[in-house]
């Protein structure tokens, strides 16, 4: 035991799982008499850095009336065991909340707290119902895995899976005693992108398959099948709520499996004591500050989080009255642009108005110009297009070189805007501030010649100095027969089902027929102002953001080798039906703004 920060440190206190393996924590202690609540953080990444990436260090927590324990879990740091990703933090979480609630000083209340893998622990840990859990704040994490995380859009997130996965073949590596390729796999987590590249998907990197073989297994299971319903946690959690505090980032990678978990269990037992927060801020997933993707996003970026945190906390495991969660909307999100803090009733707004009623849906039209590139014709219009005849944009993807998008950051994407394999459709400035908070949707009708591939849609907004900021993103595949025949069907009745899916492959080279396609884009919150103009991007990948289609069928997207690699022709209609739109979320505002 020692004194450190003015707290008392305890350090690698070993824990007894119910197999007899042990695992280590350190623990923070408030230096004075009394029982306290427990904070527990699990962690595969050494327990002395306890996310300080991100949150206040342990010592802050305990000078704050909690005892901390960070501990690192089975098979990492120092704990013993095998490390199973996801899969074995259940029953280790159960354990070890209740070793937790029996320590000296504690009183017996404990919650849990951290992001990504930590925030995963959490939701793992109370889907195991272990008495002792009274509140968790899950941060940046899903709790269903395949939807939330992993294949967010219906694509293997590789750009964000692959360089983690080095990072976890490193520290096995570290166990292992072997220097030398932990050295290499530090190198591959840094500059990933020669193997990023790199096809089949599926061919097996050496150090990866000597020291994190699980990376395969996430590949190789690309529908949601079994494998990934073991490792999703929502229909446990329904059953048996457990406050939470969700904590996710607009340009966090993790976003879809922050607002999916909260949208699930916003509605389970228990709502009306308001168990369910949700806070959504200006960040990517490291750090939660004021400067992501170049953007000064203002002083009050990080949104008080801190305290946010401590506040839930203060109620769930001390009973503090004055931090009742009810005595604000469960929703507090951060709004671009206008950088203010904003709330809501519920996510997503279902009480938004109709924004097809409304005005917010923009058809793609275009003048006699092609649509390539941002100095091409193509037209973001209030209405649809008035054309005699039906006319069609053209775009190549080529899958030997996909268009680049590294992550959902709102960096400028003006230059890349440029490029002829892009269609792009650009609004007329705003002529008032408009606020949009949700998720757009794309309707489209398509046809490929040489498919199937995928179709691939980000929307910018275009500033008075010319950059193009993202907003965000979202992709479908597209030419396989059945979904054509269905679309061709649906046209001629004039009532085709968004969700209508393909099922064999198209022959090499051939032209399918014209189909409807629908995607629903990355949810965003921003306040477009008078002199914005919004401009959307149609192409074929977003590369490493999605799993690169290899525009061929039959091996499968990630067993194609570069021998499979195509080239596909993509047209997409636009015409005087209104078939052509993309529909934005408009924001019920109902509160005062808070920042600026």
């Amino acid at each position: 035991m020692s004194r450190f920060g003015g707290v008392v440190v305890r350090r690698a206190v070993p824990c007894v799982m119910r197999d007899g393996v042990k695992l280590y924590s350190d623990i923070y202690m408030p230096d004075e008499r009394g029982e306290f609540p427990v904070l527990l953080m699990r962690q595969p990444y050494g327990r002395t850095i306890a996310s300080t990436v991100t949150y206040a260090h342990p010592v802050w927590y305990a000078r704050h009336g909690y005892i901390v324990v960070i501990q690192d879990v089975r098979g990492r740091g120092d704990s013993e065991g095998e490390f199973a990703p996801f899969i074995q933090e259940g029953a280790d979480g159960f354990d070890t909340v209740e070793w937790a609630a029996a320590l000296p000083q504690s009183n017996g209340r404990v919650g849990m707290y951290g992001f990504s893998y930590q925030g995963i622990t959490q939701w793992a840990a109370a889907a195991e119902r272990p008495p002792s859990l009274k509140a968790i704040a899950p941060a940046m994490c899903p709790a269903d895995l395949y939807h939330g995380t992993f294949y967010p859009h219906g694509s293997f997130a590789i750009g964000d899976k692959l360089p983690w996965a080095f990072q976890l073949a490193r520290d096995t590596a570290r166990r292992a005693g072997d220097a030398e390729a932990a050295e290499q796999c530090t190198r591959m987590m840094r500059h990933p992108d020669d193997w990023l590249f790199h096809v089949p998907v599926t061919d097996r990197h050496p150090l990866l398959e000597r020291y994190f073989p699980t990376y395969y297994e996430w590949c190789e299971h690309t529908e949601y099948d079994g494998y990934w319903r073991e490792r999703n946690w929502l229909p446990r959690l329904a059953e048996c709520p457990i406050p939470a505090l969700h904590i996710g980032g607009w340009y966090d990678s993790y976003l879809m499996g922050t607002l999916g978990s909260f949208a699930a269990l916003q509605e389970s037992p228990g709502r009306e004591r308001t168990i369910h927060r949700l806070i959504v801020g200006p960040w990517g997933h490291i750090p939660w500050g004021r400067m992501a993707g170049g953007a000064d996003h203002g002083p009050a970026a990080d949104g008080d989080i801190h305290m946010e945190q401590l506040r839930w906390f203060d109620y769930w495991l001390k009973g503090n009255a004055d931090a009742d969660p009810s005595a604000e909307p469960p929703v507090r999100y951060f709004e671009q642009y206008s950088n203010s803090w904003r709330t809501a009733r519920r996510w997503p707004a279902a009480d938004a108005p109709d924004t097809g009623k409304s005005g917010f849906r923009l058809y793609l039209s275009g003048t006699p110009k092609p649509a390539n590139g941002a100095l091409g014709g193509g037209v973001l219009a209030p209405s649809p297009g008035r054309e005699e005849e039906e006319t069609a944009d053209v775009f190549v993807y080529d899958a030997r070189l996909p268009m680049r998008t590294d992550n959902c950051l709102p960096s400028d994407r003006s230059a890349i805007q440029d490029r002829y394999e892009i269609l792009v459709y650009s609004g007329e400035p705003l002529d008032r501030t408009i606020h949009l908070f949700g998720s757009p949707k794309l309707v489209v009708r398509c046809q490929t010649m040489g498919g199937p591939t995928d179709l691939v849609a980000t929307l910018t907004v275009v500033k008075p100095d010319g950059k193009a900021r993202f907003l965000s993103v979202g992709r479908t595949e597209i030419g396989r027969p059945a979904a054509q025949g269905a679309a061709a069907a649906g046209a001629a009745d004039g009532d085709m089902a968004d969700d209508a899916e393909p099922a064999a492959e198209a022959s090499a080279g051939s032209a399918g027929e014209w189909e409807r396609a629908a995607i629903d884009m990355r949810p965003f919150a921003a306040a477009l102002e008078a002199g914005d103009a919004l401009r959307l991007e149609l192409t074929g990948s977003a590369f490493p953001l999605f799993a690169r289609h290899p525009n061929a069928g039959p091996e499968g997207r990630h067993r194609a080798g570069e021998e499979k690699l195509g080239i596909v022709a993509v047209a997409v209609c636009r015409d005087n039906g209104g078939a052509a739109y993309v529909e934005l979320p408009v924001a019920p505002l109902d509160d005062d703004a808070v920042g600026g």
